[in-house]
């Protein structure tokens, strides 16, 4: 066995990507007396280790920490792995903004996990007389940053699209027995794999989404306005949250859910139908989704296929789809500018390129700094 592969192991348990076998084997070879004495002499480094105080310290030891572990052996810098049938991959997208301060990020991050994978073994080593795997792989949890999109492949089969900031979280011990069963926080397009004896159900803050077999998108940030629920192809059944009606959805439908706790003062979904169709106010709409000019391209999954597009929508909401899209932060000076209307397309275009694109709809000035953008008049 590599040296190397543990500390890979490692890695990829705490950004989230480990499968439920590579889990298994982390946990098979923390308990392996071969390689506790080995690992703990790396602890035992790390552990006296002086705290850094800032950034640029963190920085400079990270490479004296690093040299130190080749000393032993040990080679934090291996290829990353890119067979695109492992169960768990990232997508990297050509939309990311091209920044410098990216470096130190990783820097930090990369010191982070030395040190918590320290920490990992340190502890795990001592208690390894009574292991409980089944706790520690009972539950697997898949996250994306802003600024980043992810694929992931479900024990059962089923593929699923995680946007920037979203995070999705199913219990590995029961997955499959009787229910398949997930908890999404943010937008993921599912392909499910059909099973009618195991029911696929997606759990999020406001509903609860049932599927036999069949592609959708989910989008339930928390914080935004309104969730919503776009069916491509097959059929779901949802459930809003503390209402008994279920709401069968059919291909093309669109099912958006305002989460203002005020707009759900109705006992039933209907109930609120109804009353919207006299006063033009309502916690729920059941639409359709929405097509491109040319008819092709289905808007509301089109980040799956790595494009940000947005059709006569407010500059606030546009914003918000940038800032996950590109990994900024995005902040107006002058409210009036929020409500300005824009329609666009972008693929490979820089967050930069895309304002540039912007100011020609509707002009506009801005200040960048590093990732934080102010829109001003």
């Amino acid at each position: 066995m590599n040296k190397d592969r543990i500390w890979t192991l490692v890695s990829r348990k705490l950004s989230g990507e480990a499968t439920v076998s590579e889990l298994a084997e982390l946990d098979e070879l923390i308990r392996s007396e071969a390689y506790n004495d080995l690992y703990l002499q790396a602890i035992d480094e790390y552990w006296s280790a002086p705290p850094e105080k800032d950034t640029d310290f963190l920085e400079a030891t990270y490479h004296l920490h690093l040299n130190r572990l080749k000393d032993k052996g040990f080679d934090l810098e291996t290829e990353k792995e890119t067979d695109n049938n492992h169960p768990i991959y990232l997508d990297c997208t050509d939309v990311k903004p091209k920044r410098a301060p990216y470096k130190k990020a990783y820097l930090a991050a990369a010191s982070i996990v030395v040190l918590g994978a320290a920490l990992f073994f340190f502890f795990g080593a001592k208690s390894h007389v009574n292991p409980s795997p089944e706790v520690k792989l009972a539950q697997s949890e898949v996250a994306t940053k802003s600024g980043s999109r992810t694929r992931i492949q479900l024990p059962d089969g089923s593929l699923v699209w995680l946007n920037g900031s979203s995070k999705l979280v199913y219990d590995n011990k029961n997955f499959g027995e009787k229910l398949r069963q997930v908890t999404l926080s943010g937008e993921a397009y599912f392909d499910v794999v059909k099973n009618a004896n195991k029911p696929f159900i997606i759990h999020t803050a406001k509903m609860d989404i049932k599927v036999l077999g069949t592609s959708f998108n989910v989008k339930a940030y928390p914080g935004e306005k309104n969730s919503e629920t776009s069916l491509v192809r097959g059929s779901i059944e949802v459930t809003l949250k503390g209402h008994s009606e279920k709401i069968m959805m059919k291909a093309n439908d669109k099912l958006v859910v305002r989460n203002d706790e005020a707009a759900w003062e109705e006992k039933e979904p209907l109930a609120a139908k109804k009353k919207a169709e006299k006063t033009g106010i309502s916690f729920m709409t059941l639409g359709h989704l929405t097509f491109s000019a040319d008819n092709n391209t289905i808007l509301e999954t089109a980040w799956v296929d790595n494009k940000l597009i947005f059709d006569n929508e407010s500059f606030e909401d546009v914003a918000v789809k940038m800032e996950r899209w590109y990994g900024v932060i995005i902040r107006f000076n002058n409210n009036k500018l929020k409500s300005l209307h824009m329609t666009g397309t972008f693929e490979k275009e820089s967050v930069t390129e895309a304002l540039a694109a912007l100011q020609l709809l509707s002009p506009f000035s801005y200040t960048i700094k590093n990732d934080y953008i102010t829109i001003v008049n």
